[in-house]
């Protein structure tokens, strides 16, 4: 991390999530559930950086694949996305990575990867890994 990267780190003092990030992220793992489809659920967390506060204000989800065409789909959509949100004038700036554990006691080795790659390319990036069955609880 750069000498700017860490005193840039060092000043975000607080993350704050919108309602609708986390709406957004329980319909999203809740349509997986019921679809019984991979219950790994991954997406990327949008805002911006206020002062001392990162600002979480939008999510969406992305394709769940390890292979190099799956992780191609995944960077174009993530690009189209990004276009589509500035035109409409929302937050577009990537800020983050979600990560969705359903019945998973630990994160997988490629999840941390990603956390150390988003770090690396972005300082004040966070991930949140959420279970949406021990919320229920």
């Amino acid at each position: 991390m750069t000498s700017s990267g860490s005193q840039l780190m060092s000043t975000i003092s607080c993350v704050e999530l919108t309602s609708q990030v986390i709406m957004k992220i329980t319909r999203h793992c809740q349509d997986e559930l019921e679809k019984q489809l991979d219950p790994h659920v991954s997406g990327v967390l949008l805002g911006l950086i206020n002062k001392q506060v990162l600002e979480i204000t939008h999510c969406f989800p992305l394709m769940n694949s390890d292979t190099e065409e799956g992780m191609e789909i995944n960077r174009e959509y993530m690009l189209e996305m990004e276009r589509s949100l500035r035109q409409v004038n929302i937050d577009y700036q990537q800020v983050g990575s979600i990560r969705v554990l359903i019945l998973t006691p630990t994160v997988t080795e490629n999840f941390l990867d990603n956390v150390v790659d988003y770090l690396e390319e972005m300082n004040e990036a966070i991930a949140l890994i959420y279970d949406p069955l021990k919320d229920k609880s």
